[in-house]
C-alpha cells in the first residue's frame, strides 16, 4: 500500500465479525506519518494523505455512511468511486 500515491483502502464492513473495532483501531491506533485526526465527540476521523487534502481510507469511520447502511461489495464496487471524486473535489475547493 503506497499511502503517497493514489491507492485508497476500502473496508468492508460486515456485521457480526468484529468490524467495528477493527474499523476503530485502523482510524484511531494505526502508527502512520500523518495519522488521522479523531475527535473527541466525533464519530469519524479525517485520514488525508502526506501533505494532500485526500483520504487514504474509505470506511464508516473516515467517510460515514457514504454508500449506505451496511454497504455490500457491489454498492461499494459503484459507489466509491464517485465518493471519492465528490469528496476530493470539495477538499480542492475548501480555501485553505
Amino acid at each position: 500500500f503506497d499511502m503517497k500515491g493514489e491507492d485508497v483502502i476500502v473496508f468492508l464492513h460486515i456485521q457480526k465479525t468484529g468490524g467495528t473495532t477493527f474499523g476503530r483501531h485502523l482510524v484511531q491506533n494505526v502508527r502512520l506519518e500523518v495519522p488521522c485526526d479523531c475527535r473527541p465527540g466525533q464519530k469519524k476521523c479525517t485520514c488525508y494523505r502526506p501533505n494532500r487534502r485526500e483520504t487514504w481510507l474509505f470506511s464508516r469511520f473516515s467517510t460515514g455512511w457514504s454508500c449506505g447502511l451496511h454497504a455490500d461489495w457491489t454498492e461499494l464496487t459503484n459507489c466509491v468511486p464517485g465518493v471519492l471524486d465528490r469528496r476530493e473535489s470539495a477538499a480542492a475547493r475548501t480555501p485553505r
